[in-house]
């Protein structure tokens, strides 16, 4: 009955418009500081702008400019703070396993996934590698150890996610937690090991685990529920076929 409900075009149509009014609340108050800010600098300098000297109107100019700029900044740390506790709220209670599509524990998921997208698309490519980014992984629930280098934003999922100590991540490298296969949400935990490096590009599979002092070469793909042991050396190529035919090296 649920699925059928859930597959309804008169059920999808109500709960997108409530869902997307529900992360345009969200946006709006991350929004709100910076427009706060914006409007006190406006009402001292606006009437400046217009109407004023030139010497006097490209002042006030660069500053409301500026302030417009700072506030762009206090909106990426706001959202990313108020976004990442939505989710770490949303997610709580759901474990790895396998979830029917049509059901209350999926479109759980799918809500914070959403919020996730928003932070991806607004927000984390313009400050990988910063305390901020580390933060909003934290706040979500990923264990990240000490001295982690993380320079991707695509950790899905990373409340199921676990980075050791001295673990380098690369550029655009993407670490799922959940997979979809045969009309199922799959979850499944992820951990890398202290002292590993995940090369550029990667995709590392929901249920991996990657041992201590790894290295995962760019572009490598490591499947679903693979063990990568201890000082564990993979090429892209070796990394594709890991499990059956892929050569495996070890330092």
């Amino acid at each position: 009955m649920l699925k059928k409900l859930m597959e309804s075009t008169l059920f999808q149509i109500p709960v997108t418009i409530i869902t997307y009014t529900f992360y345009g609340l969200i946006l709006g108050v991350s929004i709100f500081p910076g427009g706060i800010v914006i409007v006190s600098v406006l009402q001292k300098y606006g009437s400046d702008i217009i109407g004023s000297q030139v010497g006097t109107m490209l002042s006030s100019l660069f500053i409301v400019c500026l302030v417009i700029g700072l506030s762009l900044f206090l909106f990426y740390i706001v959202g990313l703070i108020l976004m990442g506790i939505i989710i770490r709220i949303l997610s709580i209670g759901i474990k790895p396993g396998s979830y029917e599509v049509a059901t209350p524990t999926v479109f759980r998921w799918l809500i914070f996934s959403g919020i996730y997208t928003l932070a991806v698309t607004l927000i984390l490519p313009v400050i990988p590698m910063t305390f901020f980014s580390m933060l909003f992984f934290r706040i979500i629930g990923c264990k990240i150890g000490k001295n982690s280098q993380i320079n991707t934003y695509m950790l899905n999922d990373s409340y199921l996610l676990e980075i050791g100590d001295n673990v380098v991540v690369g550029g655009k490298a993407d670490i799922s937690c959940h997979i979809f296969e045969n009309n199922k949400l799959i979850l499944q935990p992820i951990k890398i090991g202290d002292n590993s490096m995940i090369g550029a590009h990667c995709y590392i599979a929901p249920g991996v685990t990657i041992g201590k002092n790894c290295i995962i070469g760019l572009n490598s793909y490591i499947r679903q529920g693979k063990n990568i042991p201890d000082n564990t050396k993979l090429t892209s190529v070796g990394a594709v076929s890991f499990g059956t035919a892929g050569r495996l090296e070890k330092s």
